[in-house]
């Protein structure tokens, strides 16, 4: 209940009010069909601006992280970090918002995830690193492509198609996915269709040294050749009397077959050698491979995205027509894989009822205590409150989405405080024997001041909420915006509006609504009368037991949170109906090896699919040889290392589990997986962070691989620590090519002898083709079959400067190596990170770094001199939301104060009425406890949110006590404190009970859709209940310490 707003809920005393004064609030209330004109405006605006709003499934999320990408091909990590990485890290490191710059260098790519500080200007500071890295000196390197620097952004899924086949080859089906991306990028709603699951396609031009040496000719030369005979060129203008004449070469290739008649060798018989006479030209795949299993069939995945400013269901809609009237191919099949439209369609669903089930509530509360006019127009306040509200999504980037809809729930209640607030004040002037339109228009002047005080104090305590990084954040960072349009079109409403309707001496209550409602007047007067007044006297004549009892209150709450009764896991991400499975084995293991190891887990999700109640398994896809998912970075490449599952779940009633139950279920299904290094489970939209996670840095890699497996082994002995790994996995073998004086004696260089080594293995990459919407390289290298074995290097020859070839090993050595498959840096200092998730059915992640920090990090730091330990991202979202919490709520808290202490004239009440917030905590913690929830981000939002609505209450009790004092300075403090209590009971608790009563639906929600919001709402009520009881009991109380020890 918004308390301000009860400062003149029912000012009983004092003379009645003259004649009413000109001004807005007169004028539509003394003309309702100017305030109806007024309802049908806002109502109309609501419903057009509603129309134009793009419907989305969570809000965009602001990753606060700048990526900067180089692709370097045919680059060891070694050679990323040396040529590419350490250059951008020496140009962005110092720049202005930045908090870290975090780099790896794997190999043929080169990433530098720059994160911002948490007020950081993102694009600002995306144009600064664009500056700086465009200002490198000679950069990139000859053999990487251009940066590209942009914010990190979601590759939102909405629709995936399926195209599968088990009779058509790789081709064939690639060719029936561009198809069906062709087709869909034409509809309107859709611009960003992927395919996944498919390697791109290349044109290779494969020449073997024996076909090479033959013709006398160098990749190289080819290559030349090659690039002069594919080109489109113009030569300029030729300037006739008759107009200009536009010279233009076009020999550009466009196709393999086109390029097998490109003359490469001319004898001085005339006779011409052409490319096709001494290459094979494959106009096909890129090295490497892709297995993609739907089912057991073959498949390619054509994903959907969410294109900015579209409706999430408007995309899905139409892809579904489109299928609908779709000619499949033959022995092909097209069907709809992972349709996300449809669970937030239904999470929207859910919310919408939730929310209906909640107004009911709420009006049945009015008509109990209100006239059933009354009762209507303040519960018509609802709809137009929210409806208005759409008017200002567009203009301030705002989309209808899970976290817009459950700000609008949880506005339910403070809606109603409004019209409360007016509605009462109304009745307390016609009490006063005023005319009706009179008693309106007094009644709405006293009190607008405070409850636009009290609109604006509530809006100020939503303020973190924007700024928050953690779990959960993504979802209420949306909260302060809806809450202030919500509150605004509600006070116009009860301002304006209101007033019109209840300007009338007639009453629409009809016997036996008017006998229920006396009766509970009645039996408010009698709680008021037998109840609360004897238990408040009691409370200021014992203030010593009174404050002892919520004190003792708190401390119990904080025991229940230090002993884990009530368990701390700061962990919120909104679920999804399927779960995922990552696997990497170690780099450079074959396809068909890490094939079958995804194939064994996708085995263990048919042993969960039996164990399990219900039939919880859909469908079920098996990657190997690309990433499983990739909602942040599109793969720029195959991996023969990598791969996954990705387990498609049925919808309630068949899946009687939830997906993470699911997840535990398939862990413990799986067995040993030979040879892999890592594997990793998730069921959120975004993977989230890793709970437990360490960043460990030193100059020597070697005391870092030994301090990140003493943490491994560590975490391996904490049980419900699972996923463990690092970064230190070793990478592909290495054969390091150094001359040997011979080659240097024969004129050799490094760098000419690895430009020859990396054109044939490499290859030399020619020139760019657009075919369609893809882009094509065409390379001239060694064919696949010199490229695969030691003993094709042991073959080698080199062409030194006098034009002959000599065998490799003569002028040069080969050094064997093994080095990591990433190597990571931390600010510009090497570093590595060990990683791991707490299962929280068995140890919070806050336990296991308690254990780690207290048991382990003492020794390796004492082990090793010059070892640091870091808190890896995981762990820092949370710390960083702490901080920011530590930062931004003193300064709310001293704008509430400022705003209240000006209008009470008081320095002192705004503090007395700040010292609810613990019991505020208090509630919250207990009703966890009582109804077995664990303390999450949510809860923390929850407690935050109903610290700023509930301050009020304690605000309207203090108000009614000076006014008591100030009219008779003879009546003591106990009696004073006694009787505003009893004269505030009914705003106070009416106004508390409406919002206990609109949240209450959600409390009993344990749907998968809208679950992980219930710790909020649950904060929300229990919070609301104890700030109710201090704001009646140990508020009277706190106020006898002060003015009684004056007395």
């Amino acid at each position: 209940m918004n308390a301000v707003e009860h400062n003149a809920m029912e000012h009983m005393d004092g003379e009645p009010a003259s004649n009413p004064r000109p001004g807005l609030i007169a004028y539509f209330a003394g003309n309702p069909i100017a305030a109806n004109l007024l309802m049908v405006l806002i109502l109309v605006s609501g419903v057009v601006a509603g129309l134009r709003i793009a419907v989305e499934d969570y809000p965009e999320f602001d990753w606060r992280t700048v990526l900067v990408t180089v692709i370097a091909p045919g680059s060891s990590p070694r050679e990323v970090e040396e040529d590419i990485v350490r250059r951008v890290e020496e140009s962005v490191i110092g720049l202005e918002g930045i908090r870290e710059v975090r780099s790896t260098s794997a190999e043929h790519l080169g990433t530098i995830s720059v994160e911002l500080t948490t007020f950081a200007n993102a694009d600002r500071v995306r144009d600064d690193i664009q500056q700086a890295v465009d200002n490198i000196a000679n950069f990139p390197p000859p053999n990487a492509e251009r940066p590209e620097v942009k914010l990190l952004e979601l590759n939102r899924e909405v629709i995936t198609l399926a195209v599968s086949s088990d009779v058509l080859d790789e081709d064939a089906l690639r060719g029936v996915a561009e198809e069906v991306r062709s087709e869909l990028l034409q509809l309107p709603s859709t611009a960003r269709v992927d395919l996944h699951g498919t390697r791109d396609r290349e044109i290779s031009i494969e020449l073997s040294a024996e076909a090479l040496r033959r013709h006398g000719l160098s990749l190289s030369q080819v290559a030349n050749t090659v690039r002069r005979n594919s080109v489109n060129l113009t030569s300029g203008e030729l300037r006739t009397e008759s107009g200009g004449v536009v010279l233009h070469t076009v020999a550009k290739r466009a196709r393999g077959e086109d390029f097998a008649g490109i003359p490469v060798v001319t004898r001085l018989d005339g006779t011409i050698v052409t490319l096709g006479d001494v290459a094979t030209i494959r106009d096909a795949f890129v090295d490497g491979g892709v297995i993609a299993r739907v089912d057991g069939v073959p498949a390619v995945f054509v994903r959907v995205g969410l294109t900015e400013g579209r409706s999430i269901v408007a995309i899905a809609e139409e892809v579904r027509a489109w299928l609908a009237g779709y000619q499949t191919p033959r022995d092909a099949e097209v069907r709809i894989w992972n349709n996300l439209a449809q669970p937030h369609l239904d999470r929207f669903g859910s919310l919408t009822r939730t929310m209906v089930a909640g107004v009911i509530l709420v009006f049945l509360l009015l008509v109990l205590v209100f006239d059933l006019r009354a009762a209507v127009w303040i519960a018509v306040g609802i709809p137009l409150s929210f409806v208005g509200a759409l008017v200002f999504f567009e203009p301030a980037n705002l989309t209808v989405n899970t976290g817009t809809l459950l700000a609008l729930f949880l506005m339910i209640g403070l809606v109603v405080d409004d019209a409360l607030v007016v509605g009462e004040s109304i009745a307390a002037e016609r009490e006063r024997g005023k005319a009706p339109l009179a008693a309106a228009i007094d009644g709405v002047r006293s009190v607008v001041a405070p409850i636009t005080i009290a609109a604006v104090t509530t809006v100020l305590a939503f303020v973190p909420f924007h700024f928050m990084t953690a779990a959960g954040g993504q979802v209420v960072s949306v909260f302060p915006p809806v809450v202030l349009f919500v509150l605004a079109v509600s006070l116009l409403e009860s301002v304006f509006i209101l007033p019109a309707h209840l300007g009338h001496a007639g009453r629409w209550s009809l016997w036996p609504l008017t006998a229920v409602q006396a009766r509970t007047s009645a039996w408010l007067q009698w709680l008021t009368d037998r109840t609360v007044g004897p238990a408040v006297s009691w409370a200021v004549r014992h203030v010593a037991a009174t404050l002892a009892a919520g004190v003792g209150i708190v401390v119990v709450s904080l025991l229940l949170l230090r002993f884990d009764a009530v368990r701390l896991v700061l962990s919120t991400n909104p679920p999804t109906d399927f779960v995922q499975a990552a696997l990497h084995m170690p780099v450079g293991t074959p396809l068909e090896a890490t094939r079958a190891a995804t194939e064994q887990v996708a085995a263990a999700v048919d042993a969960v699919n039996e164990e399990l109640p219900g039939e919880p398994v859909k469908s079920v896809a098996v990657l190997a040889g690309q990433p499983v998912n990739y909602p942040v970075v599109r793969p720029l490449s195959t991996h023969s290392h990598i791969g996954g599952v990705r387990v498609h779940l049925n919808e309630p009633p068949l899946r009687r589990t939830t997906a993470r139950e699911v997840i535990r279920a398939w862990r413990q299904a799986l067995g040993p997986v030979p040879h892999m290094e890592r594997l990793e489970f998730w069921t959120d939209q975004v993977r989230a962070r890793l709970n437990v996670a360490y960043i460990l840095l030193h100059t020597d890699e070697t005391v870092l691989q030994q301090a990140a497996a003493e943490m491994q082994s560590f975490l391996q002995g904490i049980p419900g620590v699972v996923e463990i790994h690092d970064s230190l996995a070793p990478g592909k073998r290495h054969l390091r090519v150094e001359l040997t004086p011979a080659g240097e004696a024969a004129g050799l260089s490094p760098r000419g002898v690895a430009a020859q080594l990396r054109a044939r293995f490499h290859g030399v990459e020619v020139q760019r083709i657009q075919r369609g919407r893809e882009e094509l390289k065409v390379m001239v290298r060694y064919p696949p079959e010199d490229r695969t074995s030691l003993q094709a290097l042991a073959d080698e020859r080199i062409r030194v400067p006098v034009g002959t070839e000599v065998p490799l090993f003569t002028v040069a050595h080969l050094d064997e190596s093994r080095e990591p498959a990433v190597r990571m840096r931390v600010n510009g200092e090497q570093a590595a990170e060990v990683n791991a998730r707490a299962d929280v059915a068995v140890v919070t992640a806050s336990d296991a770094r308690e254990a780690i920090e207290r048991d382990l990090v003492p020794e390796l730091l004492e082990r090793y001199p010059g070892l640091r330990i870091e808190s890896g991202r995981g762990v820092r979202d949370n710390e960083d939301s702490v901080r920011t919490l530590t930062l931004l709520l003193p300064v709310v808290l001293i704008a509430m104060y400022v705003l209240m202490a000006g209008f009470l004239r008081s320095y002192w009440k705004p503090l007395v009425a700040a010292a609810g917030f613990p019991l505020s905590l208090a509630g919250a913690v207990l009703l966890h406890w009582i109804l077995g929830w664990d303390f999450d981000w949510m809860s923390i939002f929850g407690v935050i949110a109903v610290c700023g609505v509930a301050v009020n209450d304690s605000l309207v009790l203090l108000d009614r006590y000076n006014t008591i004092r100030r009219e008779n300075e003879m009546v003591p403090a106990i009696a004073a404190a006694s009787a505003a209590t009893r004269h505030r009971f009914r705003a106070v608790f009416l106004t508390s009970l409406t919002t206990i009563l609109g949240l209450s639906p959600l409390l009993y929600e344990r749907g998968e859709d809208l679950i992980f919001i219930v710790p909020f709402v649950v904060s929300m009520v229990g919070g609301l209940v104890l700030t109710g009881m201090f704001t009646l009991f140990i508020l009277p109380a706190l106020v006898m310490v002060i003015d009684g020890a004056r007395e």
